[in-house]
């Protein structure tokens, strides 16, 4: 009977065999299934990042250290938190009303 090893998500806490687990960008272990949904997200937030006018300010909040900024579309610098230095960042979207943040809440990337 082999002794099977099980991971468990960092994302949704489920557990997994070896087969379906990888590393995140920040070297979490994460499942297959939150993976894919991440980078889901992920290229859709750098969509309306390249969407913005040039020269247009596009605001940020670090995931980590919660600083708020700002970064200009088609800045040549790396998007990085500028206080805590980690990649992990939230696109801040302004809402036009209550039904536009409604509709947002209902996106996946809430979901746990």
């Amino acid at each position: 009977m082999p002794l099977t090893t099980m991971y468990t998500c960092s994302r949704c806490r489920n557990e997994f065999d070896f087969d379906h687990i990888k590393y995140d960008s920040d070297n979490r272990i994460i499942c297959i299934n939150c993976l894919e949904k991440q980078q889901k997200i992920e290229k859709k937030e750098k969509l309306s990042i390249e969407k913005a006018d040039e020269g247009q300010k596009v605001d940020f909040i670090c995931v980590n250290c919660r600083f708020k900024f700002s970064v200009r579309k088609g800045s040549p610098k790396e998007l990085r938190c500028p206080y805590c230095g980690k990649t992990r960042l939230m696109h801040v979207k302004k809402y036009k009303d209550e039904n536009d943040l409604i509709k947002d809440s209902m996106d996946p990337r809430f979901d746990y």
